[in-house]
């Protein structure tokens, strides 16, 4: 018996050193993306995340830091905060949910030690598994306990193999040398983590379905941990939402439901409730503010909510 668990054993030690070395070669030498749908390990890209963070490894100090999806990024700007003596930086990402916002806060907290955090609670963010998040935070980031941590979190094959494969790449220094173009046909990487909206051609071509959100609990949860990590900091936090089109606010019929929920996480600003920003003419698509919507949303957010901490 003893003898069948040690050859067991090794087989099985066998079978996953002889998985992961198939994967990592299979991902890095075979060209046809079609042939790796189970592997999306992608450097830079959409949302400028490798150049965030590198921005964000040189910094020391900020006065205000945001967190959040690209409601984040492509909503708060940090020249108006600026104009207005405040220092402020983005470390928003793609899809970013509570789960990779918890390691994020958890590694760069002490480094920046903020004034204050915004974090823009979208609520869509909550009914995600975050496995998308996972894999642009795995590819960009520098890897560290924090993400792993996170990609055992999300317990999703994709996030496994971008993670096996980001340890073999850091591993063998395959990442050095990368330069992410600061400007891409739709955007414009600015500095502080903030992402403009550079052509001016709107899209609402998305299809929007009339429904409720539902909140997954894992994302609530890391929610409380988030702010229970706040509040270990004595760090004053905000919760925002930041507007999103009137048609795909009101396609969601449990908003107050939602508000009620996120409310009782510590001090919260619906802004779809707060400002009047219902105009199409202050969006580029369903989700996300053009730059003259940023600045009247940010003008507001300052004078109104910032003053107040």
């Amino acid at each position: 018996m003893n003898h069948f668990l040690k050859n067991l054993l090794k087989f099985l030690v066998f079978g996953v050193v002889s998985y992961c070395l198939i994967l990592v070669l299979w991902t890095n030498l075979i060209p046809y993306e079609s042939f790796k749908r189970n592997m999306n390990y992608q450097i830079g890209g959409y949302g400028h995340t490798y150049t965030r963070f590198n921005e964000v490894d040189s910094l020391s100090h900020v006065d205000v830091l945001i967190l959040g999806s690209s409601h984040a990024y492509r909503g708060v700007d940090p020249r108006i905060f600026e104009k207005n003596g405040i220092s402020a930086f983005v470390l928003g990402s793609s899809s970013q949910t509570p789960l990779q916002t918890l390691g994020l806060l958890k590694e760069y907290l002490p480094k920046l030690n903020p004034r204050i955090v915004l974090y823009e609670v979208y609520p869509g963010i909550f009914e995600s598994d975050g496995v998308e998040s996972s894999l642009d935070i795995l590819a960009n980031h520098k890897l560290n306990w924090f993400d792993i941590r996170m990609a055992l979190r999300v317990n999703h094959l994709k996030s496994y193999h971008v993670l096996i494969n980001d340890i073999f790449r850091e591993s063998f220094g395959m990442n050095k040398g990368v330069i992410e173009p600061l400007e891409t046909e739709d955007d414009q990487y600015v500095s502080g983590g903030y992402v403009e909206r550079v052509i001016t051609t709107t899209d609402y071509t998305e299809k929007i379905k009339v429904r409720n959100y539902t909140l997954r609990e894992k994302q609530l949860q890391a929610l409380e941990e988030i702010m229970d990590v706040l509040k270990s900091s004595r760090t004053p936090v905000v919760l925002i939402q930041a507007p999103i089109s009137e048609r795909l606010y009101t396609s969601r019929l449990n908003n107050a439901e939602v508000d009620e929920v996120l409310s009782q996480f510590g001090p919260y600003y619906n802004f779809n409730e707060l400002m009047d920003l219902g105009d199409d003419r202050f969006y580029y698509d369903n989700h996300h503010l053009n730059q003259h919507g940023v600045e009247v949303f940010n003008k507001f957010l300052i004078e109104e909510i910032l003053t107040k901490f």
